[in-house]
């Protein structure tokens, strides 16, 4: 199974409607309904985050993503953590210099 392009996770209106800066908490009640895994994913990632560390950021979020795929040896599950990652990333600014 292929994993889902970039512009799939982005159809949302909710999200191209976004012209600022949101912190994904924010964000994650709104991600289209075709995305349930995603959510799921990220609202746990979310809760272990505020239980180990009492703070969340994008920054955090992504980070704790990026370690649970590199951990995963589950082809299903990583795909999932892989388009979820792609949704954070999405709505995080870029850092300008």
């Amino acid at each position: 199974m292929p994993p889902k392009s970039f512009n799939t996770l982005t159809d949302s209106a909710d999200y191209r409607l976004m012209g600022h800066a949101t912190l994904a908490v924010d964000f994650i009640s709104t991600i289209d309904n075709r995305f349930e895994k995603e959510k799921k994913i990220l609202g746990r990632t979310v809760k272990t985050l505020l239980m180990e560390t009492g703070t969340i950021s994008n920054k955090a979020i992504i980070i704790s993503l990026v370690k649970q795929l590199e951990l995963s040896h589950d082809i299903d599950k990583s795909l999932l953590l892989r388009s979820a990652l792609e949704i954070i990333v999405g709505i995080t600014p870029d850092d300008i210099f």
